[in-house]
């Protein structure tokens, strides 16, 4: 046998997965969305992060724009990773998805990484 994850039932997580997918449309349509934020954590992790909070949190991108008072369009550019907001429209939109902006300053000192961390205020 194979080292890959056996379940109790004795199917791999990926049959498991398959499985579930075969018999809801609701998982298949989550499965497709976080392999698209995948795909797009490679070119704009910021993007990726927002898309994803959203969907976590079951929000619209309308619902998201009409909190943070910008567009609906503003939002879709912006998790499309085509667009990027000023740092008080994303500070809005972190605040929207119950998260708090940060900026880090980091450089390199004698081959060490150092790290800075701040709250956009």
């Amino acid at each position: 046998m194979s080292e890959q994850s056996i379940s109790p039932v004795g199917r791999t997580a990926s049959e498991g997965a398959a499985a579930r997918a075969a018999r809801s449309e609701e998982y298949r349509a989550a499965r497709e969305e976080y392999a698209r934020i995948r795909e797009l954590r490679k070119t704009n992790p910021i993007a990726a992060h927002l898309r994803e909070r959203r969907f976590e949190l079951g929000l619209t991108q309308q619902e998201v724009a009409d909190a943070a008072g910008t567009s609906h369009t503003a939002i879709s550019r912006l998790e499309s990773g085509t667009h990027t907001p000023s740092l008080t429209t994303l500070q809005k939109i972190a605040a929207v998805l119950d998260e708090e902006l940060l900026i880090c300053f980091q450089s390199t000192v004698d081959g060490e990484v150092e790290r800075e961390f701040a709250a956009v205020a």
